[in-house]
């Protein structure tokens, strides 16, 4: 059975499983084939709807930049006024596509260990409190508040940029998923004797308890009333790998109807 499942796998056909009812060597065999089997299946599952997501996200922009190119061409391409307007929405939408790019590279490049660390000494305070001032315009713009509190300064040994990338990451995640009715975001930095530790707080409608294990997951994304305000969607990925990287812990605390903190 475990050789004619065998090929059966090797030919395609992941949701072939095999008799566990064995209490021997085989049985115990058996039972790992067939959780084998189940993941295999799920991941390229998930391997197909990332790229359907992925097929979504870069067809969305380059529609965007065909029709407003066109705009310009038959339209507005002697009004000043519209061609600005129409080769801004250009300009965003570029960025945007890059940005989509950018994040399936890095995330590919973290994930085959192509990247690594560059160690440097910094103030992780005085970082958090610049990185939250580069949302000001977006905070301003979309209406969201976030709310940022510092310990005493604190002197950290990592890869700057690469925290950096993950704190930034968590606050837009945060954006995609708290609330809208009142849009707020807590960025907090509490020394412990051990460690620093770093929340991002959103006031959404929470992970169920059984999607917390998959929210890292680069597959995975969560159907709780996700807006596309910005990132791509594979930032909690990034995320974990960065931090696998530098062995740190991370993780998320979730209540439904109550929001999440990373």
């Amino acid at each position: 059975q475990l050789s004619s499942a065998a090929r059966q796998m090797a030919m395609g056909n992941y949701a072939v499983q095999v008799d566990t009812r064995r209490s021997d060597e085989l049985g115990d065999l058996a039972q790992d084939f067939n959780h084998m089997a189940n993941e295999v299946q799920r991941s390229s599952q998930m391997q197909r709807d990332l790229l359907a997501n992925v097929s979504h996200d870069l067809r969305t922009p380059l529609t965007m930049m065909k029709a407003y190119a066109e705009m310009i061409r038959d339209l507005s391409g002697n009004n000043p006024v519209k061609r600005e307007q129409h080769l801004n929405i250009i300009i965003e939408e570029t960025d945007r596509l890059t940005q989509i790019v950018n994040d399936m590279l890095d995330l590919s490049k973290l994930e085959s260990g192509a990247q690594k660390l560059d160690y440097s000494t910094f103030d992780i305070a005085q970082c958090m409190a610049e990185i939250v001032h580069r949302y000001e315009g977006v905070s301003e713009r979309m209406g969201y508040q976030i709310h940022l509190t510092l310990d005493e300064p604190c002197m950290v040994r990592c890869d700057e940029s690469k925290i950096d990338r993950v704190i930034g990451n968590l606050i837009n995640n945060a954006i995609n998923y708290t609330s809208k009715e009142d849009k707020q975001v807590f960025v907090t930095q509490r020394n412990l004797p051990q460690c620093v530790r770093i929340e991002v707080r959103d006031t959404g409608d929470g992970i169920e308890e059984d999607k917390i294990k998959l929210i890292f997951d680069k597959y995975y994304r969560s159907e709780n009333h996700k807006r596309e305000v910005v990132g791509t969607g594979l930032g909690l990925s990034i995320v974990k790998e960065i931090l696998k990287m530098h062995n740190y812990n991370y993780g998320v605390n979730s209540k439904l109807g109550e929001g999440s903190t990373f």
